[in-house]
């Protein structure tokens, strides 16, 4: 069997690239998770070795990073995610003679469950706003995610960080429509808010750089926004 690819090296140039965050999970791992366990995963993801999890930042200060549009990718971060994919992607190929395959962001799309990949990466816990959770940025963070013929050195899950424990609920408290009612998460409530704003567009004055069209989706973050850790 070849040696596990070392991670210090692999995220040390997917950090160069532009991510903010990086981690390794075996894929035996990541289907024995409770989700990939309920519902039938592609059989690319299967045969698969190891998947790597990218994160980036996405600050407050930014909020057009979110902002979804008519463009393929649908946002700039993502957008960003994907050209650093497709960089590793390259690299692997010279440098490891390893082939990578780009994860489409939706399981239900021949891809995983972004955020079950990266807590068992070691990236971060989930929060209970159904959110990854990160010590470094709280749940502001994106993830995409490339799949590995290859074992890399495993990095996670986390130990010890818990933050979710002691907190007061700033992220239920600034939910608008209470979708953490009875502590528990609840899409159908959220997926109000989020038609609530696909039906009520930003309009710009003029266009923001690499997002041409007026009219963007900003979608409701204000739980995401609320939680302290990471500040």
């Amino acid at each position: 069997m070849d040696p596990a690819l070392p991670f210090d090296k692999i995220a040390t140039q997917a950090v160069s690239l532009g991510a903010s965050l990086v981690g390794a999970a075996h894929v035996v791992t990541l289907l024995a998770s409770p989700s990939h366990r309920r519902f039938q995963i592609d059989w690319r993801v299967q045969e698969a070795r190891s998947v790597l999890v990218l994160a980036l930042a996405h600050d407050d200060a930014k909020p057009e990073m979110d902002w979804w549009d008519n463009r393929q990718g649908r946002t700039p971060g993502n957008r960003r995610l994907i050209k650093i994919n497709r960089k590793l992607k390259k690299w692997f190929r010279k440098t490891y003679a390893v082939e990578a395959s780009e994860l489409p962001y939706n399981a239900h799309q021949r891809g995983v469950f972004l955020k079950d990949a990266a807590v068992l990466a070691g990236l971060g816990v989930m929060g209970k706003n159904n959110l990854l959770v990160t010590p470094q940025y709280g749940p502001r963070v994106r993830l995409r995610a490339l799949l590995l013929d290859r074992f890399v050195q495993c990095t996670g899950p986390l130990t010890g960080f818990s933050p979710c424990e002691t907190c007061e609920g700033f992220c239920m408290r600034a939910c608008p429509k209470e979708a953490f009612a009875g502590g528990a998460y609840r899409h159908d409530r959220c997926r109000q808010q989020m038609e609530k704003n696909e039906s009520d567009p930003v309009v710009l004055a003029s266009p923001v750089v690499g997002m041409p069209t007026r009219f963007k989706i900003a979608y409701c973050r204000l739980c995401e926004l609320a939680c302290p850790v990471g500040r």
